[in-house]
């Protein structure tokens, strides 16, 4: 590929994935080379999706509307049950998406389901209640990232979507949409960039996906799954929309700084950091509130990152201590709890209160504790 076409889909693969958690998108097929790629004008950060806000992202900076004011939540048992609370303040429901390979040519889709039953066993408690269930299988050609890259379920859990790459090895394809349980995938768009840390990125209403293309003309826009309809957009007010699909928050790490602004790029804070190897990182997820920013490894291929080599407090610039152990793994919520994963401890997610306190562990069953986990949605 010619150097300005590689800098211009470079520049758009940043500019269609740094703005959230979480997300996120190294994904298992993380590579050892050390890419020198130096971020572009276009460059900022992701917020997911939770680590998808998608899962991810926000904490509260000055101007604009006050947040909403944080669900106190309480804090599990060590029996796994909630202590004795109104059922209403009970954590609401969740849906953790873990990836999982089925030798060279499948991608597995599951699900971890997270309720809770309030008064079981006893008056004023209520249990979590964690169901495992396996959707769909993704055919992918062998050696193909964009699908594994790519995938994203959208925030009413109905439908899936991800990339098929092509020969030209562009870091674009095929955009598949497809029911997360069964049936035929259809194309709805094609030269869909499937780099970046979240490559696509569903719209809040679940029917449209914010995407980026590389055509004739290299742009950004939406595409109306319901007929496949794309309908470009300028590129800061892509930015703004599909921050905004995730939180309120977007961040970026450049020169040495790690800066948070609201998604329309106003009220920007930074602080100083630099990764510890001194390579590219980007901004996994930014907390609902905009204070707290998840960070990414600087190892591995950029094309998508979900490590987090630090949560680092806007307020003071230093990286947030967790009791939990060493966070690998974060999706911040919109209601300021957060979902993380701590290192070498791949069998369980946590759930934190907006003051970090433990409100339940959700236990990943064996035989996924090697998937990847790339969003999770409350509500």
């Amino acid at each position: 590929m010619n150097a300005p076409m590689d800098n211009l889909r470079s520049g758009l693969a940043e500019l269609a994935g740094d703005v959230d958690a979480v997300d996120l998108r190294d994904r298992a097929l993380r590579t050892s080379r050390r890419i020198g790629l130096r971020r572009t004008a276009m460059t900022s950060a992701l917020s997911l999706v939770l680590l998808g806000g998608a899962g991810l992202a926000v904490v509260t900076m000055t101007g604009g509307g006050a947040p909403a004011e944080p669900a106190t939540m309480p804090t599990v048992s060590p029996t796994g049950q909630v202590p004795p609370t109104d059922p209403a303040t009970a954590p609401v429901a969740g849906a953790y998406y873990l990836l999982r390979m089925a030798g060279d040519t499948k991608i597995e889709l599951h699900v971890l389901h997270e309720s809770y039953r309030c008064g079981t066993p006893d008056p004023g408690t209520c249990a979590p209640d964690i169901r495992p269930e396996r959707l769909r299988t993704i055919n992918v050609q062998k050696g193909d990232r964009c699908p594994w890259n790519s995938v994203a379920v959208s925030p009413d859990g109905a439908q899936v979507a991800w990339v098929v790459g092509t020969d030209q090895s562009d870091g674009s394809g095929d955009l598949m949409v497809a029911d997360t349980h069964a049936g035929e995938a259809h194309k709805m768009a094609t030269g869909v960039l499937c780099e970046g840390s979240r490559a696509l990125v569903w719209a809040r209403d679940s029917r449209r996906l914010f995407v980026g293309t590389l055509g004739h003309a290299a742009t950004v826009g939406v595409v109306d799954t319901a007929g496949g309809a794309f309908t470009p957009m300028e590129p800061q007010a892509w930015k703004e929309a599909e921050t905004l699909a995730s939180g309120p928050f977007r961040g970026s790490v450049r020169d040495g700084l790690l800066t948070v602004t609201r998604a329309d790029g106003t009220d920007p804070r930074s602080v100083a950091y630099r990764d510890e190897h001194d390579m590219d990182a980007v901004v996994l997820g930014v907390s609902a509130d905009g204070r707290f920013a998840a960070v990414s490894t600087g190892a591995g291929d950029p094309s998508r990152r979900v490590y987090v080599a630090a949560v680092v407090d806007m307020t003071t610039g230093k990286p947030v201590e967790f009791a939990v152990g060493k966070v690998n793994q974060a999706w911040f919520q919109a209601d300021g709890s957060m979902v993380v994963r701590v290192a070498g401890d791949a069998g369980t997610f946590y759930r934190l209160n907006p003051d970090r306190r433990l409100i339940a562990e959700i236990p990943v069953e064996s035989a996924l504790t090697n998937a990847m986990p790339f969003q999770a949605v409350f509500g």
